[in-house]
């Protein structure tokens, strides 16, 4: 994209681009910038200015020191993890698995292993295969080849009783934008077959877990995205799932919106025993 943009400006030299962008990374490009919060700019001038007027050594650091004071907590602490006995059944095992669409193939001969409580990355570029590997660990789709277990049992994707051990947060907003935050809830909890004396009081409980009582009667697409993030995340997790599968859930998000999720990703994985893939 960035390639894009700079032969294009090198062919129009007079052209200007205004960009807007959640990401501190891009930001460090524009040869000016406004950063904004709460609908306000808070500071404006080149990214160096910026570095420079706070004393930080990154422009994300610079644009946290910014904002009101109360709502810059930001940074993560990776806790360690306390691993398992060396007889537990891994979390994901995964041998071979191949995925082809006709005479395209996705995925190639992929195999790994991923301990209980582990947070498991995969890094690539755009379509070389992340998300159709994950929608093969998820039983969303059955492979072509190859076969992937979750603590010890095939997954097909036929098999429900397996999938209610994993919770899946899909790249783009899937829930129902005419369905409340509230009601989103109430419909998944009855999706997961949680028992319906204690829908009620799993739901409330979510909603403070992950801070979004205040906007239970809101409707997802009046939400910011990284509330939105929240939300994806709360109705994955909202069958209490040993394994969640997460396909890049903080894309586009604030750097504050990245952390918090990412703090409650590590209290998942290290407080409560959360197999993640991330």
């Amino acid at each position: 994209f960035w390639d894009l943009i700079d032969r294009i400006r090198a062919q129009l030299g007079d052209m200007s681009v205004m960009v807007a962008t959640a990401y501190m990374e891009e930001a460090e490009r524009f040869d000016w910038l406004a950063a904004m919060n709460d609908g306000k700019v808070i500071a404006a001038g080149a990214p160096e200015e910026l570095r420079a007027k706070t004393g930080r050594a990154t422009l994300e650091e610079a644009f946290v020191s910014l904002l009101p004071e109360g709502e810059g907590e930001a940074g993560v602490e990776l806790r360690p993890r306390t691993p398992g006995s060396a007889d537990a059944l891994p979390a994901i095992r995964a041998e071979g698995l191949t995925k082809k669409f006709g005479d395209f193939t996705a995925v190639d001969n992929v195999s790994f292993t991923i301990p209980e409580g582990e947070i498991f990355g995969f890094l690539g570029s755009n379509g070389c295969g992340k998300s159709t590997t994950m929608k093969m660990l998820t039983g969303l789709l059955d492979p072509t080849e190859g076969r992937s277990e979750l603590f010890g049992e095939a997954l097909k994707a036929s098999d429900m009783k397996v999938r209610h051990n994993i919770g899946y947060m899909s790249q783009s907003f899937s829930l129902y934008g005419e369905l409340t935050v509230r009601q989103n809830l109430d419909l998944h909890a009855k999706l997961y077959e949680i028992p319906a004396g204690e829908r009620p009081g799993r739901v409330a409980a979510t909603l403070r877990e992950f801070d979004l009582d205040e906007v239970a009667a809101a409707m997802p697409d009046s939400l910011p995205l990284g509330i939105r993030q929240r939300l994806q995340l709360a109705v994955a997790t909202l069958h209490r799932p040993r394994i969640l599968i997460l396909d890049e859930p903080t894309s586009g998000v604030d750097p504050l919106a990245r952390d918090a999720f990412w703090r409650k990703l590590i209290s998942l994985s290290r407080d409560d025993g959360v197999t993640i893939f991330i």
